[in-house]
């Protein structure tokens, strides 16, 4: 059942080979667009990077370290170019904004964020694993540039992908009263 699913879904922050099917990805890439999306606007667009092409966002995430500090230490490079080879499988999420009397920016964003969340729980039922990561690299215009990000859109997200190499791990609980409560607040007498 799904909500069992849900209840037992976890972020991995490392994940190794493989990474699920190209079929499988296309099940979860197609299910995970039924998304709330108020006026049907899709305002997104997912990049699929994998293989070798994770090289490349390597090299971004190098090239963005050095426009800050062009005395970034060459060991330090290598810690940041091996960022993006974290996982077998990287889908960045990008809003794309569509302007909308009835669906304003946040509205939008939560959207997009809802399909990638979507994809990561649509991962977890396959038995595969996923982080989702944003950080510097997400507001970086060199980054966002290089991966042909328009101006008027914005990198909400990297969802990695692969299997677990820590699915053992204990699960963190959570107290669901911590954070949900009855409205209007009943006055005890």
């Amino acid at each position: 059942m799904f909500v069992s699913i849900m209840g037992q879904r976890r972020s991995y922050p490392r994940l190794q080979e493989p990474a699920p099917p190209v079929e499988t990805m296309d099940e979860i890439f197609a299910a995970s667009l039924r998304t709330p999306d108020h006026m049907h606007l899709r305002p997104w667009r997912f990049l699929v990077i994998a293989g070798d092409d994770r090289h490349h966002l390597g090299e971004l995430f190098v090239k963005d370290a050095l426009q800050k500090d062009p005395l970034v230490l060459p060991e330090i490079r290598d810690t940041i170019r091996a960022k993006a080879m974290r996982a077998p499988l990287i889908v960045v999420g990008v809003l794309s904004y569509k302007t909308h009397e009835k669906v304003p920016f946040i509205e939008q964003a939560i959207a997009t964020g809802g399909v990638l969340n979507n994809i990561g729980m649509g991962v977890y039922a396959h038995g595969f694993g996923s982080v989702w990561r944003t950080g510097p690299f997400a507001s970086s215009a060199i980054i966002g540039q290089g991966l042909g990000v328009a101006e008027d859109e914005e990198i909400i997200g990297y969802l990695y992908i692969g299997t677990p190499s820590n699915a053992n791990r204990p699960q963190r609980t959570v107290n669901p009263n911590q954070f949900f409560s009855t409205w209007p607040p009943r006055i005890e007498n």
